[in-house]
């Protein structure tokens, strides 16, 4: 081997082995570094953690969203609680005079003949049109002596009525709780019974069900409802048949549909009007299960008006929380240095605590109210509110701890990865 070669080989050998030092000083350093990142990883976790709150943390731009978001939803629950204010049925309900006229208005577009007469099973046109009360709100029977009274008025009636007096007591209701017994008063069932009572001048009637081997079987009765030849003083008549009736109904929409529509629309107006008066409305199907002073005792507590009300505030404070967040997310601006992921976290922050704020205010005004001796205040708890917040707590409780832990642990990653 010559003198070059050697060198030459001497050089690369060298050359190596610097390398090899330098990549074990690397690998030195390196370990180091980990090992210096391990010990100190509660204080690099904390730091982390600090990092997260101060980026996601509300800010000064985030402050005018929090009082709009607060404010509608205090808003949306002091309106719905307005609107929905029990009122005396009559004169000088304001609810039910606003959907008088709505009724009134809407109907006017249906023509009636004005020489259509009233029969057994059959309401003239004219009658659902231009009246607002329905047949199945009749109380009191339709007696002899009341006929001649009436007759020494000269008042008339479109079909011979002699027939049609009651021959035995009927047992339907007491006074006020008809509500309670009758199916045109179910905000359900009321469109099929209901709507059929209308067109048909008949009230059906659920008596107290009975009990088949421990199972309750309700039993449907149908009465005539008589009215004058002007379509007053609807007294109730004799029994009648509910198959009959719906039977009827089924041949007059058949003939007839305008009348299905009219007698449908004043249906549905009228469960408006008595939704939110003193006696209210029951929950579907109430009276085919329990008797019906079960059903007026739960309707105390528990009406349809009550249960509208819940699904009408939850979804007036889903809107408004989305509403709030998509303008919130529209404000979002790569340039101020956070993610996307993490101004997310801000805006749920924001429909969280305003939806917080808003139910403890109304939590504090009912329990206020309740405590000054009102306890009808109780009914203007805003349920709605309160189930989604309770649902908006626990979703937006795990997405933000998503992203915090890979925040945290991602950057504590790496870090250990260099």
């Amino acid at each position: 081997m010559s003198s070059e070669e050697f060198r030459k080989r001497k050089s690369q050998i060298k050359g190596r082995m610097d390398n090899t030092i330098n990549s074990l000083e690397e690998g030195q350093q390196e370990a180091n570094r980990v090992a210096t990142v391990a010990h100190n990883t509660r204080e690099i976790l904390d730091d982390l953690d600090q990092e997260f709150e101060n980026q996601t943390g509300l800010n000064g731009k985030d402050i005018p969203f929090l009082f709009a978001s607060t404010g509608l939803q205090v808003a949306r629950w002091v309106i719905l609680n307005e609107l929905t204010k029990p009122e005396k049925a009559g004169q000088g309900n304001q609810k039910e005079d606003t959907l008088h006229k709505f009724q009134e208005k809407i109907l006017q577009q249906f023509g009636a003949d004005p020489e259509e007469e009233e029969g057994p099973y059959h309401a003239s046109m004219e009658h659902i049109i231009t009246k607002l009360g329905v047949p199945y709100d009749a109380t009191a029977p339709l007696t002899k002596a009341q006929i001649d009274y009436l007759k020494g008025k000269s008042r008339m009636w479109d079909f011979d009525i002699e027939s049609y007096i009651p021959t035995e007591k009927m047992n339907l209701f007491k006074g006020a709780n008809h509500r309670y017994s009758t199916l045109g008063h179910d905000p359900v069932l009321g469109l099929i019974f209901g709507t059929g009572n209308i067109m048909t001048n008949t009230i059906t009637c659920v008596k107290t069900p009975i009990a088949v081997k421990g199972i309750g079987i309700p039993v449907l009765t149908t009465n005539h409802i008589v009215y004058t030849s002007d379509y007053k003083d609807p007294r109730i008549a004799t029994y009648g048949s509910t198959i009959v009736m719906l039977e009827n109904v089924i041949e007059r929409t058949q003939e007839q549909p305008s009348a299905l529509v009219v007698s449908l629309i004043k249906q549905i107006i009228h469960i408006g009007t008595d939704l939110y008066t003193p006696c209210g409305i029951q929950i579907p199907a109430a009276n085919l299960i329990l008797s019906n002073k079960d059903v007026e005792r739960l309707t105390k507590y528990v009406s349809a008006g009550d249960l509208i009300k819940v699904g009408a505030s939850a979804k007036l404070a889903e809107l408004i929380n989305i509403i709030i967040s998509i303008v919130h997310m529209l404000m979002y601006n790569p340039a101020d240095g956070i993610s996307k992921d993490m101004y997310s976290i801000r805006t749920r922050k924001i429909i969280t605590y305003s939806n917080v704020i808003a139910t403890s205010s109304n939590v504090l005004w009912v329990g206020g109210n309740v405590a000054l001796g009102n306890k009808t205040a109780i009914k203007q708890l805003d349920i709605g509110g309160l189930l989604v917040m309770v649902q908006r707590l626990i979703s937006d409780k795990e997405f933000i701890r998503e992203i915090k832990k890979e925040f945290i642990f991602g950057s504590y990653r790496n870090m250990i990865m260099g």
